[in-house]
């Protein structure tokens, strides 16, 4: 009876400290990725414009708060590593990557749409842009079948077709038209 609850306690040990080592790698995940924006932010606002009566500039306090940020990261992210590493979860870190890959594959993808999006968005215009982008992302969420490519249509449209009118009709705001249809 003793060695049983002694396995069952070895292994609530072990489970708690996978746990904590895929907490702590989630963390690891975010600092490196905020701390990688901050960074980057801190480099763009060295670039805003000095004035002349501004010894330091507009972007000083900007960098200053960005790459504060960007060392606090880089700080949490090495404690992050030393946790996992007590953890003794270190060895399987690369697999529980791949794991937490492709267990949010859906959102990765439809990140890189947005982005795609964003980048289309001024060469093909609002409408068309809008309604390739919902049209597949709907159907990346709900899976193709009849029904849904259906309804991705249809609420494609509205928010494409639709909005671009509401804005240009009742707000007299002009949603962008694209290069392709500025001629």
């Amino acid at each position: 009876m003793t060695n049983g609850s002694a396995k069952s306690a070895a292994a609530g040990a072990s489970a708690s400290a996978a746990s904590r080592a895929t907490t702590e790698f989630a963390r690891l995940i975010s600092y490196i990725v905020f701390g990688l924006g901050s960074a980057y932010l801190s480099l763009r606002a060295g670039e805003l414009p000095t004035s002349r009566w501004e010894p330091l500039g507009a972007g000083s306090f900007p960098q200053l708060v960005f790459a504060v940020l960007a060392g606090l990261c880089l700080i949490s992210a090495i404690r992050a590593v030393i946790d996992i590493r007590k953890a003794g979860q270190l060895d399987g870190l690369m697999s529980a990557l791949c794991g937490w890959i492709k267990v949010r594959r859906i959102s990765f993808a439809l990140f890189g749409l947005l982005v795609v999006y964003l980048g289309v968005l001024p060469i093909a215009g609002f409408s068309l842009a809008t309604f390739i982008f919902l049209l597949i992302t709907q159907l990346m969420i709900a899976g193709i079948s009849k029904k849904t490519l259906i309804q991705s249509v249809i609420a494609a449209l509205i928010f494409s077709v639709g909005l671009n009118l509401l804005f240009a009709e009742v707000f007299n705001v002009f949603l962008p038209r694209g290069v392709l249809f500025a001629g």
